[in-house]
């Protein structure tokens, strides 16, 4: 029967996997800020029912939130560069790292539109009245009053949200990209 853990081995690839930590939170704090400020947009159009956009983005959300995770990164790695190569363009060259990014950056953005639109409709319409009634424009009281009440109230689970998806940079592997759990593997 052979060996099955090393502490001597674990000390010595400790430092090489270091050398990969950046490139797993880059993508999380990077998707995080893109998609919370995506997914704050989405939340007002979705509460001021914008005609057409209001539909497309109930679907947008529905399908992100109804498929895995690793469905998105394969449509979007695999799908888009064959739908753009029909339309003639050659995304081939393009980084797995961009499709990385911008699916971790929907996928927060679908489930914080939810967070933000429960989190805004929380907010007492008496202070929506009141900044109304000082002659606040609504652009003035949504950024003064009424989303930093709502970014307040959705911190916790929006730090779930982000947590999440600092574990899920552990299927980032399947489109090539090396991160520190795919290094862990690879290693072991």
């Amino acid at each position: 029967m052979g060996k099955y853990f090393d502490v001597s081995y674990m000390i010595q690839a400790f430092p090489q996997l270091l050398n990969y930590v950046h490139v797993t939170v880059l993508i999380t704090v990077i998707s995080a800020i893109l998609g919370v400020i995506l997914g704050s947009i989405i939340a007002i159009i979705r509460l001021k029912k914008v005609p057409v956009l209001n539909q497309l983005f109930i679907v947008f959300i529905s399908f992100m939130r109804g498929t895995p995770f690793l469905v998105q990164l394969f449509l979007i790695y695999f799908g888009v560069p064959e739908i753009m190569s029909h339309m003639g363009l050659n995304m081939k060259n393009v980084p797995g790292l961009v499709f990385v990014y911008a699916v971790f950056t929907l996928h927060i953005a679908a489930y914080s539109a939810e967070i933000m639109r429960s989190s805004i409709d929380a907010g007492s319409p008496g202070e929506k009245e009141a900044a109304k009634s000082l002659g606040m424009t609504e652009f003035q009281s949504y950024v003064r009053i009424i989303l930093p009440q709502a970014f307040t109230m959705s911190i916790p689970p929006l730090t779930n949200l982000v947590i999440g998806m600092l574990k899920g940079t552990a299927l980032i592997f399947n489109v090539g990209v090396v991160d520190m759990m795919r290094k862990a593997d690879l290693m072991g």
